[in-house]
């Protein structure tokens, strides 16, 4: 046998090896490739009906050390990789017995897509197909924490806290900056006053480019602040408003920063900015819809060139976040609530101090009254089943909320 007998026969061995090897590596990449697809169908066919997606990914975090009754969560995904939302195992013993729920949550943790029992052997209470439907009717996109409806109190503690600004017309009363800001997004805010108070804050902005919220962006993480995610501060106060009553009782300080909502770091120039517009038009009952059409008359009239100026009411006594007392004066004054017995601190900054400091107390779920985002009948005649079911949502958002930090 030859020299060249032997390289032949190892360059041989060696093409075998090479190939055996992308044989073997072929068949473990087909192998793991139908093993994902298989799991991908099981997941599709176990969670398809609450949200559909091309790929669910169990979600591995160190947050659900913090949450025992959540028992798995998934994340759900386009064809593109885009987020779609997120599915929530939950399991819990509540008032009314042992409950078992897979439901589906939006993919920025605001609201309830779907919801479903998992009907387990045990005590705990069984729903039927038909009170399930009309539980998702009633569930379906709604903003969470929810409650049931009787849990709203006419009177509650907070409510009595401040007096609401005279002049109030019930309503919901809008207003949005005209150009965007230095970061690229216009800001527009809604309050909705029933009974002559505030009840509903929102302030938010739209991206002048990639038309996306602030909100939003802060959530995924392309918008960035100081503190907190920005998502969280304008809901901190937006709640101080609804409080409070009167954005002169934020404290703002020159440089538009507040110190006394926990939490708040950012710039709260514009949301003061907007919501003294907004009051000032629930004083001369200048609504959303109007506002909106006046706008888009406005709009259409600089797309051809009309010159023709669109009337804009009188705003009479407008709030000036300089002058406390302005927001608080008009000619058509609105029932007044009962005085607080809650001392307040310096009187215009809205700390609450004394022995009724903890006024905030009343909460469903453990969570305060002023986070509930939701309210629904439920069942009819039957609450007790509907609060069992409402504790696994809000027990689900618990988790959302502290995953997507939410709060900080």
């Amino acid at each position: 046998m030859t020299r060249s007998f032997f390289k032949g026969l190892s360059l041989r061995a060696a093409i075998c090896v090479v190939l055996s090897l992308a044989f073997l590596l072929s068949c473990l990449w087909y192998n793991r490739s139908v093993s994902r697809s298989r799991e991908q169908d099981e997941y599709r066919e176990a969670y398809g009906s609450l949200l559909m997606a091309s790929q669910y990914r169990s979600l591995k975090t160190d947050v659900l050390k913090n949450h025992n009754d959540v028992k798995a969560v998934y994340s759900a995904y386009d064809d593109s990789g885009r987020l779609l939302g997120y599915i929530v195992d939950v399991e819990m013993q509540t008032a009314a017995g042992y409950v078992h729920t897979q439901m589906s949550i939006s993919d920025s943790g605001d609201n309830l897509m779907n919801i479903r029992v998992v009907e387990d052997d045990g005590d705990g209470p069984h729903f039927t197909e038909e009170e399930m439907e009309l539980l998702r009717e009633q569930l379906k996109d709604a903003r969470i924490p929810v409650a049931i409806r009787q849990d709203v109190q006419i009177d509650t503690p907070h409510q009595a806290d401040y007096d609401p600004l005279l002049g109030l017309h019930d309503g919901v009363y809008y207003c949005k900056n005209d150009e965007a800001s230095k970061d690229g997004y216009i800001d527009y805010c809604e309050i909705e006053v029933s009974g002559g108070r505030i009840v509903r804050a929102t302030w938010d902005a739209e991206n002048e480019q990639a038309h996306t919220t602030r909100s939003q962006d802060s959530i995924s993480g392309e918008y960035k602040t100081s503190g907190n995610i920005w998502a969280d501060q304008a809901y901190r106060l937006e709640n101080h408003l609804v409080l409070v009553q009167d954005p002169a009782k934020f404290a703002m300080k020159s440089d538009g920063k507040t110190e006394i909502i926990e939490g708040v770091t950012i710039d709260i120039t514009t949301f003061v900015k907007l919501v003294n517009s907004c009051i000032g038009y629930s004083r001369n009952s200048y609504t959303k819809d109007m506002y909106i059409a006046d706008h888009a008359s406005k709009e259409n009239k600089e797309e051809t060139g009309d010159t023709t100026p669109t009337p804009t009411p009188e705003i009479t006594q407008s709030p000036d976040p300089s002058d406390p007392s302005s927001s608080s004066v008009s000619p058509t004054p609105s029932p007044t609530a009962i005085p607080s017995q809650i001392d307040v601190i310096g009187g215009e900054d809205g700390v609450v101090s004394g022995d009724d400091a903890n006024v905030l107390s009343d909460s469903v779920d453990g969570i305060p009254m002023s986070e509930i985002r939701a309210y629904i009948d439920g069942l009819p005649d039957d609450k007790t089943r509907t609060a069992a079911l409402l504790t696994t949502v809000n027990q689900a958002y618990k988790f959302i909320r502290e995953y997507l930090n939410w709060v900080g």
